[in-house]
């Protein structure tokens, strides 16, 4: 049973940490922002329940879990020669959580070459639990440098003092700190780019999207929240300047599968002559998916996948030719195709 515990209001709010005492301390997302609690898992199968509840959600930070998840698992005893054998099941379960969220078969993909790597009078569970924490600390460091440069791109292309429109949630919670489409808008506003950000969501009245909010303005940022149906409207009359949208995963050619909505939000932007922005990690990028035609309606459609997994919103495809900048922590790829992605991937460096 996970053990449940409730939090001073005014703490500062972090999704995942890992205690002294070898327990991972996760912030449950489903309560927020009314409530603020929190969930404590000392096994990994209680890490793969709250995974799987939703207790936490969002790609990067289901990778961050499950790394973790995995760093508990490695406190039993196994003969050093069995340790793959040993965990490959768990491998397996923590990846069909969510199989479209690239982040979380990226960290798990360190993971195992960290269980495959370790030498015979290794410390296993320190070893993981290290490539965990480092997992987490470079998600959290990626944010903060796509923050940098999502507001420099703004800065180039923007008059200042304008409205940008937010749609999916891209906030702390949703890996290891410092959001992404969240961090480039808090960023912004702090600088005086940003005047007010438009939160769009489609289910206006759930706790995601009050969640959202209340972290924006929590931070500075003046922020509102509407119904996608106004979108157009907004765009239309009210200032707005950029849409930006995190991603689940992103194809070689710059395809990006992401948030219900960003496919009808992206020719919106088009037709009123504003710039669409996607802001990802590396991690998101897929270069064995060709293109998004590869993927079957199935694959981004809401269904849990056999065996256990979130019940997540539904995905779908923007293509590449709407999108103006895809923001990652490596650089800035503008006007994104196939050679402008595969160079910015040829210098990537796994962490």
């Amino acid at each position: 049973m996970l053990h449940v515990d409730t939090i001073a209001a005014d703490q500062p709010l972090q999704g995942l940490v890992w205690l002294a005492e070898g327990r991972l301390r996760m912030l449950d997302q489903r309560a927020l922002p009314d409530r603020v609690e929190v969930v404590e898992c000392g096994n990994p199968a209680q890490v793969l329940a709250a995974m799987r509840d939703g207790v936490v959600c969002g790609a990067a930070a289901l990778g961050i879990a499950a790394a973790f998840a995995l760093a508990l698992a490695a406190r039993r005893p196994v003969p050093p020669s069995s340790w793959l054998t040993s965990l490959q099941p768990l491998l397996d379960e923590l990846a069909a959580v969510h199989p479209m969220a690239a982040n979380l078969h990226w960290a798990l993909g360190i993971m195992r070459q960290t269980i495959v790597s370790a030498g015979p009078g290794d410390d296993m569970a320190m070893r993981l639990l290290q490539a965990a924490q480092a997992i987490q600390a470079a998600d959290r460091e990626a944010n903060q440098t796509m923050a940098r440069l999502g507001v420099q791109l703004l800065r180039r292309h923007q008059a200042p003092v304008h409205r940008v429109m937010l749609h999916g949630y891209g906030g702390d919670l949703s890996g290891g700190g410092g959001g992404t489409t969240y961090g480039v808008a808090r960023t912004a506003s702090a600088a005086g780019l940003v005047g007010e950000v438009l939160i769009n969501e489609g289910r206006p009245l759930l706790p995601r999207a009050s969640l959202g909010l209340s972290e924006l303005l929590r931070s500075g940022a003046p922020a509102a929240l509407h119904p996608d149906v106004e979108a157009g409207r907004l765009m239309k009359h009210d200032g707005v300047t950029w849409v930006l949208v995190g991603a689940e995963r992103i194809a070689a050619n710059g395809d990006v599968i992401g948030p219900l909505g960003s496919y009808s939000l992206a020719i919106l932007a088009m037709h009123h002559g504003l710039r669409f922005m996607v802001v990802a990690s590396t991690a998101t990028i897929d270069m064995s998916l060709a293109d998004a035609d590869e993927l079957g309606p199935d694959q981004l459609g809401a269904a849990v996948p056999e065996g256990g997994g979130v019940e997540s919103s539904p995905l779908e495809v923007t293509p590449v030719e709407l999108i103006d900048a895809i923001v990652t922590e490596k650089g800035i790829v503008e006007q994104p195709d196939e050679r402008k992605i595969a160079s910015l991937m040829s210098v990537r460096q796994l962490h």
